[in-house]
């Protein structure tokens, strides 16, 4: 009876609840990066902007290299109940620690090289945020602790929490008439700070955690991580490598430019997040019929809002440009609507790869990302000589939209077509169309 009424506590609550919730403060998050995006780019103008883009995006990259997909293996077996909580957040943070240790040794090498064309300044706040990185690991693992109980408020509040630390800094900064590159990435390393801060009240609020090691469970963590890994950093350099590329052949302006751009295009991505958030979530407490019913319902939700707010945004982003961020970032409009059709696909592929991992598939995504990788090589290959940064963000959305569309799914390493359908790679969802299996009669002639 005590396991069943666990059961029932951990999936109450509907849908469209849960994503209520995670939409609005998914959106206040949102809200929050395009306050620290417009201050920023105030403060520093577009040459100190694209500073800012190349010294914090190398850690990052770091990051997201060496974090083995322990997030989602973190929220699938706190979902599936294999193990106790505490032998998943001792695990975790076992392994976060080894990561930390990784990312802070490569990034000590690899950043003086990549960032040699910079001012020594600017090589030193890389290395500096580098430094913060260990603090990013350790703060996402009890949101995902949470995420996996289904208390998506406290997971929610947890990312929110870096972005409100971050925009009060800038604001503060702004009010003093302090635009120093220095103290921007000073505020950014408090706001990680307080995520982490935030992150163990909740959980500790929550559950009573103990060190309880189990290798089993930490072995599991690292082989479902390792699964989820690959799509992990294919998405991630799918989505960024046009910024790391910029960040080595273009002048600072540019990259400043372009990542406005991009900020003001990833806003439209909020409701689709959100909707993966919930997936992962309910999937992961859910049978597979159940996980399935909750992703075409995310998948179609997501859809619908993508398609209005990203025509919406194509008539007024040179309004957003000029009247938010000022004049001197008129030249970032083009790229901002090239950008838009990628921005789609993107959204809905956020659905489908976390419907993925709830089904316990976390390897399907690594197939389509590592096509789109491909796509983006070549595209900036061939484009970023010729147009500059509009270049990069014709590759992004040929990427995206690579990936959305290559029509192959793989389960049990055996591939399988879905020949009717939405042209979906990731799940086996057949959205909005009957069931149907097409028979052939192999006749020997």
């Amino acid at each position: 009876m005590k396991q069943g009424a666990q059961t029932g506590d951990r999936r109450k609550g509907s849908f469209v609840g849960h994503l209520s919730v995670t939409a609005v403060l998914g959106g206040a998050t949102l809200g929050l990066g395009a306050v620290t995006g417009v201050l920023a780019a105030r403060l520093l103008g577009p040459t100190g902007r694209g500073e800012l883009a190349a010294l914090t995006i190398w850690p990052t990259a770091l990051y997201f290299l060496g974090a083995m997909g322990i997030n989602q293996a973190i929220v699938f077996y706190t979902g599936r109940r294999a193990f106790t909580f505490s032998e998943v957040w001792t695990g975790s943070t076992i392994i976060g620690l080894a990561q930390s240790v990784l990312v802070l040794a490569v990034g000590l090498v690899l950043i003086p090289i990549a960032l040699r064309q910079y001012p020594p300044h600017v090589i030193t706040l890389s290395l500096l945020s580098l430094g913060a990185c260990p603090v990013m690991i350790l703060s996402l693992y009890p949101a995902s602790l949470l995420q996996g109980k289904m208390e998506l408020l406290s997971f929610n509040l947890i990312g929110t929490a870096a972005p409100l630390a971050y925009a009060v800094g800038l604001a503060l900064l702004a009010v003093l008439h302090r635009p120093y590159l220095g103290a921007v990435v000073a505020a950014r390393i408090l706001g990680y700070v307080f995520a982490l801060a935030l992150g163990y009240w909740f959980l500790l609020n929550s559950e009573r955690v103990r060190l309880a090691w189990n290798g089993l469970a930490c072995s599991s963590l690292l082989r479902f991580g390792s699964k989820t890994q690959l799509g992990n950093v294919s998405a991630y350099v799918n989505r960024w490598l046009d910024q790391l590329v910029l960040s080595i052949f273009v002048p600072a302006r540019d990259l400043g430019l372009y990542a406005v751009a991009v900020t003001v295009a990833l806003g439209v991505c909020f409701v689709p997040q959100a909707a993966g958030i919930v997936t992962a979530a309910a999937g992961s407490n859910a049978s597979p019929e159940g996980a399935r019913a909750v992703i075409a319902r995310a998948y179609r939700l997501s859809l619908l809002w993508l398609l209005l707010v990203c025509a919406l945004l194509y008539l007024f982003v040179p309004f957003i440009m000029t009247g938010v961020f000022g004049a001197q970032f008129a030249g970032a409009v083009l790229a901002c609507r090239v950008l838009l059709p990628g921005m789609v696909a993107l959204g809905l592929t956020q659905v489908l790869y976390e419907g993925a991992r709830a089904l316990g598939d976390p390897a399907i995504p690594s197939y389509a990302e590592g096509f789109a990788i491909i796509v983006t090589l070549v595209s900036l290959y061939v484009l970023l000589p010729r147009v500059g940064f509009v270049g990069a963000a014709i590759a992004s959305s040929l990427a995206y939209g690579s990936s959305r569309d290559l029509p192959l799914f793989q389960r049990d390493n055996a591939p399988l077509c879905v020949n009717r359908a939405i042209g979906t790679i990731r799940v086996p969802i057949r959205i909005d169309a009957p069931p149907e299996i097409t028979v052939f009669d192999l006749v020997r002639t």
